[in-house]
């Protein structure tokens, strides 16, 4: 909470405390000083003794402070009268030292208090304090003040060492410019509040910039105050250089890592209470050029990032500086088995509506060229979801789904459901397992899950399930016809599953479906069928220990019902008796494998009679 405060300060204090006084003398200019309100402390030098009020909506007091005027020729103060001809007449330059400035925020009701008693003494003060509250000098230096801004459930946020030179022309124009300290950083302004273009007063243009090593921004627009001020700016510009390290120094925890470095955004701004938004316009992250919308809501318990973005190419690089590629002869389970260290990225106290989307990704880390994108991305409590509604490839496969990530606590728990609609099935399977054991046009569905912060607890954690559909035939990489072809004379090599992993043959329809538990993939149905032949495989494979455990039996092929559409390439049989069955077991680099003809079936014995016993 403290962080988001000190983000909506900066957008608040310059603009609401530099019109203030103008808005003062245009709104109450009726109003006088409560009795005590201010004391001579020395000759044309006068210490505010009770807060003076500049405006109701939102509340903004001097609390404390010292006033004077320059002094007379002769030394001596001037009278009352005479102050309060100076004030209606040209007007002298005032200072105001170690001043405290209140901006309350808070939903409350004015409470302006008037005075109606005369000829006191602070009356002959009053009308000094009165230039202040309506502007009537022709100019106003604030020095070695500060400010404090109050928000409804927020802690109070100080700018301090407060300085500003504050003019005001003849067309009602005011301009003015200084400094201050916010945590440690140096932040100078320059503000010009033109004349009212109401007749209430309280509509003015305005531009006004703000510079420092964390952030510079510049607003040109327009600025309405009341109950509830606003600020509508066509053209605004902010750039941040390091984004991560400026919600560090605004108070908002973000740990070191890549990415979310240059930040700049252009367009058109809206500011209302709690609320920012940028509308057409141009934001650029790490080189990332995008337009669209972007807005920052602070009525929720954690800030809100809000926005649509449109890239035309959405460079991913610099989020993933020093992470080891993967290179063609590695599977992602295999890169992923020797991760030790997978913490995702702290995400800061922040949470995010995002829709995203770019006509091409550049990624190193896999060789693969991704096209159009659309994802829409939600951040909630350390709770990831990111809808991906759209992912194409350079081979034209087409990816569609969801994925949930749930940081809480030490056991991160990540969740897929995708769907692929591939050209090539074997170029998915390629780069998870590190062989096309499928090729061929097709749709590869996963819904899994998982959990844990190394690779081995990833594996071990797996569970769900997946299948695999060949729409228009394609390839298989286990030659069934070398295994069939075994026999006393044509014996199997002393290598055999290099030789049969090693080949593919060609498959008129595929369908395989698999469970997963506990990092072991297991055949729910596997069945395949390729020219006269047809094959179902049955078994498991441990991912995590590397093993095979598998049944292929070899039979006709079967009929295909004609109930069952061709376009799904579902596999539906009437069962025929297997005439080969292969095993594979052991490593699954060099497993031991096992062919025979399988036996054929005893024929049904007829069902005998009581009479024929006798």
């Amino acid at each position: 909470m403290r962080g988001h405060t000190r983000i909506i300060a900066l957008f608040s204090l310059l603009i609401v405390l530099i019109a203030a006084p103008l808005i003062a003398i245009d709104r109450y200019h009726s109003i006088t000083l409560q009795s005590g309100a201010v004391f001579a402390a020395s000759p044309n030098t006068y210490s505010l003794s009770a807060p003076v009020r500049l405006l109701s909506a939102p509340v903004i007091d001097v609390a404390e402070g010292t006033l004077s005027i320059p002094p007379t020729r002769t030394g001596l103060a001037r009278s009352g009268q005479v102050i309060a001809m100076l004030l209606t007449g040209s007007g002298p330059q005032l200072t105001l030292e170690y001043a405290t400035f209140t901006v309350d925020f808070a939903p409350r009701s004015p409470t302006l208090q008037q005075h109606n008693a005369a000829g006191n003494a602070e009356d002959v003060v009053a009308p000094l304090v009165q230039a202040l509250q309506g502007m009537q000098f022709d100019g106003l230096v604030v020095r070695k003040s500060v400010v404090q801004i109050r928000m409804e459930n927020s802690p109070q946020v100080d700018l301090k060492d407060f300085t500003a030179t504050v003019s005001r022309d003849a067309s009602g124009t005011i301009n003015a410019k200084g400094s201050f300290d916010l945590r440690g950083e140096r932040l100078e302004f320059d503000t010009t509040l033109g004349a009212a273009v109401d007749a209430q007063g309280i509509s003015r243009p305005l531009r006004a910039a703000i510079n420092s090593a964390p952030i510079t921004a510049a607003v040109e627009g327009n600025l309405l105050l009341g109950e509830n001020p606003r600020l509508t700016a066509p053209q605004t510009s902010v750039q941040v250089a390091n984004l991560r390290a400026l919600t560090n120094w605004l108070g908002i925890e973000w740990s070191e890592g890549n990415g979310f470095g240059p930040f700049r955004a252009k367009g058109q701004m809206e500011w209302s209470g709690r609320n920012i938004a940028f509308q057409n316009a141009s934001i650029d992250l790490d080189g990332n050029s995008a337009v669209g919308t972007l807005g920052l809501n602070f009525t929720t318990a954690q800030p809100l990032v809000e926005g649509t973005l449109g890239f035309k190419t959405l460079d991913l690089n610099p989020y993933f500086k020093g992470t080891k590629p993967f290179t063609s002869d590695e599977s992602l389970l295999q890169a992923l088995r020797s991760a030790d260290n997978l913490d995702f990225p702290h995400i800061p106290d922040v949470d995010a509506d995002l829709r995203i989307s770019a006509d091409n990704l550049a990624q190193s880390l896999a060789s693969l060229t991704i096209g159009r994108s659309a994802i829409t991305l939600s951040v909630r409590d350390n709770k990831v979801l990111a809808d991906i509604a759209e992912l194409e490839f350079a081979d034209g496969t087409r990816a569609s789904g969801q994925v949930r990530i749930d940081l809480e606590g030490d056991n991160p728990r990540y969740a897929v459901q995708a769907k692929f609609d591939a050209a090539d099935l074997g170029r998915p399977l390629l780069a998870i397992f590190g062989h096309p054991s499928i090729q061929g046009r097709g749709i590869l569905d996963a819904d899994i899950t998982t959990s844990g912060s190394t690779g081995e607890a990833l594996l071990h954690s797996l569970d769900g399930k997946f299948n695999v559909v060949l729409i228009e035939g394609g390839r298989v990489g286990i030659d069934v016809n070398r295994l069939t072809a075994t026999t006393a004379d044509n014996p199997l090599p002393d290598d055999p599953w290099k030789e049969i992993y090693a080949r593919a043959i060609a498959v008129d329809r595929l369908d395989a479906r698999f469970t997963v538990s506990g990092g072991v993939i297991r055949t729910q149905s596997a069945n395949a069928v390729s020219g006269p032949r047809a094959l179902n495989t049955e078994g498991a494979i441990d991912i995590l220990n590397n093993t095979v455990a598998l049944k292929f039996a070899v039979s006709d092929a079967p009929v295909l019902d004609a109930s069952q559409s061709t376009v799904t390439g579902s596999v539906e049989s009437r069962a025929s008796a297997p005439t080969n069955i292969v095993t594979v077991k052991g490593p699954w680099t060099t497993p031991v494998v096992e062919a025979h003809v399988a036996p054929v079936p005893s024929p049904a014995q007829p069902q005998s009679s009581g009479d024929g016993d006798k």
